[in-house]
């Protein structure tokens, strides 16, 4: 700021420089100019400058002067001023430079400060901003009813947790009698969604992989009537490049695009390329681009991960099963190697079978991309097995993302409106538990719901609440169970909802952000790794207003303990300077921000780390105690809502089979009783 308050001074004096000939005579040295350049193209500019040299003093001094004052006083709109300047400079080279040749050192040192002001014209991100909201938000309360909830006694299930496993699995019982309950207000977990301005947008999961016909996703999106009302991110995905990334890379983007010579035919890409320098003469931080023109750079890692597709038996499916393509010695060998000593140091994976060998040599840029889209999902690069790694490359990098307008908690809501509508099922929200006893023959709790205290029995109860919570309520779990149990790693998880006056980039699913750690910026460890437009979820919305969620995962590398929880205002403030770098970035006033609401999700996602799925550390963790069975995405390992829906529907598999098994042997009892 300091440069552009010395040269807006020098612009205003310049200005003012023009109203004293004994100072400069521009209309003189506008004839200067016009007889040295007699014979050259721009003559005639030339001489029609030199013909109204006293306008054209005028004007210069105007424009000098207001020049100078705008970068004194620094609007939004100053790069526009700027911009003039450098054209102006370039008239003035261009006319000047014969009969004047000190014109051209002159000028080119206002062009080197132009351009440095231009570099911080697009990283400017505005002052400090005071917004609505000045808390982390919350799931609004519904009105408590005045009455005692009406239940029956007893139950066929009882689940506790009525995020997407507990919903999943209460969906899968369309006989037996099964209570719902939820510690929160609302239902939905780790998957819900609010509106601004009737404008649905996520509060927490927003996206999953293009279901495959037949799976569980399918299957429940099937029972939903949301089969194929998605919208896929194919052809809409945004990638936000750093640009002295992308420089620093220029020998790995040149080569990705000499093997694929017909790129160099699309003029996108020159038109990405002719960006790139733009912005590194200006100083625009990012090189936004449609994630297709990065194919080529990514080929040699796309052509690998295409061996592991989800339609084929060599899909790294989590949690592994015998029948899976993968016998079990490949599966721990990958499991126990990170994925980046996997993908990025070959002399670790010299021995391995030519069908599980990684291109020799990946790029830089592949391995930023590679860690964003790990991050997003509370995964380090070096913590997480080469398993797992690829099971998310797989779907997450080159696979296909879907979503519903609201994001994953489109879902858990069609799930509550499904099972409102069941008569065997009840759901009760703002539930507090008191007491379970779990016997081999049933369970029996005590919980307050709301104001009332209530008891009910059942024959068997699904745990889909996070399991290290459960160890404070069943003391009996085998020690080895215990143990599994506080080894499963939970990460954090931030989300935050930039609530804007008008929609933007409403023709994209959104972007990823491809940059490297900057340690020494605030909050580093919880910084923005992906952008969603809420626009493109709802489009059939047309809302007036805006949002864009910013997913803000974090790593236990990262984070060491730190948390933002009791400084929501320093996290809401770097979460602007977050989000007007990237509106700044395309050309939109960051002003029309209205509020920036942040969601803290404390031990969110499940992260399963190098070694836990080949030493089964998950399915000890789920093992069925006497009557409590268990759910959520801790009992997979991944923290996605494809594990959630997968766990629920085992659950709810394994207690209908006991029930079956049960009521079978008592039908056989009675009959040896009666003959």
């Amino acid at each position: 700021m300091l440069v552009q308050r010395i040269f807006a001074v020098l612009y205003m004096l310049a200005g003012l420089a023009k109203a004293f000939p004994q100072l400069e005579n521009v209309p003189d040295i506008l004839r200067q100019a016009a007889a040295a350049n007699q014979g050259t193209w721009y003559a005639g500019l030339s001489n029609l400058l030199a013909q109204h040299g006293e306008i054209t003093n005028v004007v210069v001094a105007v424009a000098l002067f207001g020049s100078g004052l705008v970068l004194w006083l620094n609007p939004r709109w100053t790069r526009f001023v700027i911009y003039g300047q450098l054209a102006m400079m370039a008239v003035f080279i261009t006319i000047l430079h014969r009969s004047q040749p000190q014109v051209i050192p002159l000028d080119a040192i206002f062009i080197i400060a132009a351009l440095a002001m231009l570099r911080q014209q697009f990283r400017r991100t505005g002052s400090k901003r005071v917004f609505a909201s000045q808390d982390f938000a919350k799931p609004k309360a519904q009105a408590k009813s005045p009455d005692k909830p009406k239940l029956a006694d007893e139950y066929d299930v009882i689940i506790i947790g009525a995020g997407v496993s507990g919903l999943t699995a209460a969906s899968e019982f369309t006989t037996e009698r099964v209570l719902v309950l939820e510690k929160s207000p609302t239902f939905g977990g780790n998957a819900r969604c609010n509106s601004h301005r009737s404008l649905s947008h996520p509060i927490a999961g927003v996206c999953f992989q293009q279901p495959i016909p037949g799976s569980d996703m399918d299957q429940l999106l099937s029972k939903l009537g949301l089969q194929n009302k998605f919208k896929t991110n194919a052809e809409d995905t945004l990638v936000f490049f750093d640009t002295i990334l992308l420089l620093k890379c220029l020998n790995e983007i040149t080569l990705g695009f000499i093997k694929f010579p017909s790129y160099l035919l699309k003029p996108s890409v020159w038109g990405l390329t002719g960006q790139l320098l733009l912005n590194a003469l200006i100083g625009k931080p990012y090189v936004v681009a449609a994630k297709q023109l990065g194919d080529p750079i990514f080929a040699d890692l796309y052509q690998f991960l295409d061996g592991f597709a989800a339609t084929t038996e060599r899909f790294p499916q989590v949690p592994w099963h015998e029948q899976s393509g993968w016998k079990k010695e490949e599966m721990v060998q990958l499991d126990n190697l990170s994925l980046y000593s996997y993908l990025f140091e070959p002399e670790k994976t010299a021995s391995f079978p030519t069908h599980l060998q990684p291109p020799r040599k990946l790029g830089k840029l592949v391995e930023n991309a590679v860690t964003t889209t790990l991050r997003v999902e509370c995964l380090d690069i070096h913590e997480v097995s080469a398993y797992v790694g690829l099971h998310f490359l797989v779907g997450y990098l080159r696979g296909n993302l879907v979503t519903l307008p609201g994001g994953n908690g489109h879902i858990s809501e069609a799930l509550v409106a499904h099972l409102s509508k069941q008569t065997n099922i009840t759901l009760l929200s703002d539930v507090v538990l008191n007491n379970l006893d779990n016997t081999e023959a049933s369970v029996q709790l005590t919980a307050k719901v709301q104001h009332h205290n209530i008891s009910v029995k059942a024959k068997k109860l699904i745990w889909a609440a996070p399991k290290h919570h459960v160890t404070d309520w069943l003391p009996t779990l085998p020690e080895t169970q215990l143990k599994a149990i506080k080894a499963i790693r939970h990460e954090d998880y931030y989300l935050a909802n930039a609530l804007l006056s008008r929609p933007v980039l409403s023709h994209s699913f959104g972007g990823y952000l491809i940059e490297p750690e900057r340690q020494e910026q605030p909050y580093a460890w919880c910084k923005t790794g992906t952008c969603l437009v809420a626009n493109w979820m709802d489009s059939d919305n047309h809302s007036e207003g805006g949002v864009l969620t910013l997913l803000k995962p974090t790593t236990r590398e990262q984070r060491q303990g730190r948390t933002a929880e009791n400084d929501f205002t320093g996290l809401q403030q770097q979460t602007y300077r977050e989000v007007s770098l990237m509106l700044n970035n395309i050309g939109v006033d960051p002003r029309i921000v209205e509020d920036i609401q942040i969601w803290y999700w404390p031990d969110a996602l499940i992260t399963s780390v190098i070694g836990q799925q080949a030493s089964g550390l998950f399915q000890s963790a789920s093992q069925p105690h006497f009557s409590v069975h268990f759910a959520n995405q801790d009992s997979v390992g991944i923290g996605n809502l494809e594990s959630a829906i997968f766990a629920g529907k085992q659950a709810a598999t394994q207690i209908k089979r006991a029930l079956q098994h049960t009521e079978t042997t008592a039908i056989s009892r009675n009959k040896e009783t009666v003959s």
